[in-house]
Formats: C-alpha cells, structure tokens, sequence
C-alpha cells in the first residue's frame, strides 16, 4: 500500500473517530435548546424609530399607539403596546406588512428587507439603514455640517479637547436628516440648541 493510501485512510479513521453518534448529537441539541426566544433588546426603540421618519402617525408623547391602531385597528392595542414599548416582536407577517408600509413611505432608497433585518436584529449585526443611507451623502452636505459644528463649537466655547470630533460629526449628520436640513439655509437660529443638546450629549 502506497504512503498515500495510508496517509488518507489513517485521516478517514481519525474522521470517525471524532464523528458523534447520533445519541450524543440528540444530546447537544437539547442542551442548546431555548423553550422561549430571549427579549429582542432595543426592537422597541428601533421599530419607533421607524415610524418617526414615517411620519404617519403621533409621536410617542402625542398618542403613537392610538394613531397607530387608525391606520390598522387589526393590530390591537395591547399588542401594539407591546411592540412598541416591550421590545416583543410581532408575527412575522405583521411585521412585514408593517416595514413594507413604513418603507413605502421613505422612498426607492430604502430597502423592506434590509430595514426588517436592522429592526429584529439591531446593530452591528445589520447596520442601521439609517447610518448606511448617511455615509453616502454628498460632499455639499458634509460641508454644511462641518459649517454647523464650528458655528456651535465657536458660540458655545466648546474645547476641542472635550469630545470626539469623529463621533459629533455623524451625529450632525444625523441630526441634519431628521430635520431635513439639505443647504445651508435650512439651517436656523433655532436649531442651534437642539443640536448643541444633541452633537454634544455625554457618552453614556
């Protein structure tokens, strides 16, 4: 017998040595078993998120779930409650027909599947669409950010030494979408605290 026979037939001897029998595999199994799925943390707080860029129903303080149950009085409002309060997932088919709806509502640019994945699994498993959509905008709104964080940084006598220029800078960009600040003008007077507030929150 040739070196190489007895080199592959001792790899395949050794293969099933280490193979498990069917008993010890039924064993690993139920030893990895969940009876109930964990708390999908932060479904919640992403699936609101949602529907604020919607904007097709109340904000949480101004009767979410009611102008929610408007739209679909199918969904009930304890389960409703849940969704948006508990972080409890809906049925699966709910939840589609919920993104789809939602995402109709943001434009082409958006993808259902990619937004359903992002709200059941949250990131850095899916990067948020949200962030995905941000680090492709153009150059001109980048510099209207760059603009608004020196003009905050100069009227508040912010140090540089006192944050993080990288992380204030995504969320100016951040905070420029939610309030559809696309040029220089759309900036106003009155944004300048709430993006104070918001640019310069302490790292929890």
């Amino acid at each position: 017998m040739s070196d190489s026979s007895t080199s592959a037939n001792d790899h395949a001897a050794a293969q099933a040595a280490e193979h498990k029998t069917v008993t010890e595999l039924a064993a690993a199994y139920q030893a990895l078993a969940q009876e109930t799925l964990p708390a999908v943390l932060g479904f919640s707080a992403r699936l609101n998120l949602l529907w604020d860029m919607a904007a097709v129903a109340p904000s949480r303080i101004e009767g979410r779930v009611l102008g929610i149950l408007a739209i679909n009085p199918a969904w009930g409002e304890t389960d409703l409650r849940r969704w948006l309060q508990q972080d409890v997932l809906p049925p699966r088919v709910e939840l589609r027909n919920m993104v789809r709806f939602l995402v109709e509502q943001l434009g082409p640019q958006h993808d259902v599947l990619r937004w359903e994945a992002f709200l059941i699994y949250g990131a850095p498993i899916v990067p948020s669409p949200v962030e995905h959509l941000l680090y492709r905008e153009d150059q001109g709104r980048r510099d209207i950010a760059t603009r608004i964080f020196a003009r905050i940084t100069d009227q508040y006598g912010i140090a540089p030494t006192s944050y993080d220029a990288d992380v204030v800078f995504q969320r100016c960009l951040k905070l420029m979408h939610q309030f559809n600040i696309y040029e220089w003008q759309d900036f106003q007077a009155g944004h300048m605290e709430p993006f104070r507030s918001y640019l310069f929150a302490p790292e929890s």
